[in-house]
């Protein structure tokens, strides 16, 4: 993780969400601004996740050994 330079961001959110980002900071004692920020990450994740499936959609029919090798990698992935 990146330590250093920070951005400051003011949004405005569904009072259920501020509750579950709040709640969840408390529980684990670290600022909402870090549950926040492992959420964006988890999200940048899973696009890049969607678009990889995409990839290996698109590419099943030319080399099926190929194209299942690819789905394992992307299923480590997502477990890891």
């Amino acid at each position: 993780m990146r330590q250093g330079r920070r951005e400051k961001v003011s949004v405005t959110i569904d009072p259920g969400l501020y509750d579950a980002i709040d709640r969840h900071a408390r529980r684990t004692r670290v600022p909402k601004s870090k549950v926040i920020e492992e959420a964006i990450r988890l999200w940048q994740r899973s696009l890049a996740l969607a678009l990889a499936r995409e990839g290996y959609q698109a590419t099943a029919g030319e080399d099926l050994a190929d194209a299942e090798a690819y789905l394992a990698a992307l299923d480590e992935i997502e477990g890891g």
